[in-house]
Formats: structure tokens, C-alpha cells, sequence
């Protein structure tokens, strides 16, 4: 299912999107939704990010939730300069989560 939707913006973002769109030779709605699914994805990794590092969710629930790959997961970690938290805790919630419990 498609909706469309209205959105103002302004001329200089336009134009940075129809330069973008022209050397992509694709039309400005098809990069708009690239955008802005890229984008979805990279906010629901920072808010996995975020509970990870408030001990809400261990690195493999985290990834999950995300929907990125475990190794992914830790690349942002490193990125944003969260530490690696893995206690023996996390791995018995990691390996319930792996068996469906």
C-alpha cells in the first residue's frame, strides 16, 4: 500500500536532491523514498543503540530489533563509542532468544 503525502521544503534542499537524483538518473520521488527509507533504518539503530546502552536489551536483541546482522550491531557500537557490555547474564538471554524461548 502507497500514500501519498505532503512535504515542504526549502528551494536549497530541493535542488540538492535533483543534482543527487540527476547523477543516479533516477526521478526525485524514487530518491526521496530511498532517503528516507535509508534514514528509517538508521534511526531504528540509533534507538537500539540507545537501549543497549541503558542495559534494556542485550547485543543480539538489539541487532534484532534493528534488523541488522550482530556484526553490523558492534560496527555502530564502535562508531557512536558505546562500549561492548556482555555480561554471563546476556549470554543466557542471547541463547533462550536463539532457541525461541
Amino acid at each position: 500500500m502507497t500514500e501519498n503525502i505532503s512535504l515542504r521544503l526549502p528551494q536549497e534542499i530541493l535542488e540538492r536532491l535533483d543534482d543527487i537524483a540527476k547523477s543516479e538518473h533516477k526521478d526525485r520521488s524514487t530518491l526521496i523514498r530511498e532517503i528516507l527509507d535509508e534514514g528509517i533504518k538508521e534511526k531504528k539503530l540509533d534507538l537500539t543503540l540507545e537501549l543497549y546502552r541503558k542495559g534494556e536489551v542485550t547485543g543480539w536483541q538489539a541487532a534484532k530489533l534493528a534488523n541488522v546482522s550482530l556484526r553490523r550491531f558492534y560496527e555502530a557500537l564502535q562508531r557512536k563509542g558505546i562500549l561492548i557490555q556482555y555480561a554471563e547474564h546476556d549470554l543466557q538471554q542471547d541463547l533462550k532468544a536463539l532457541r525461541g524461548e
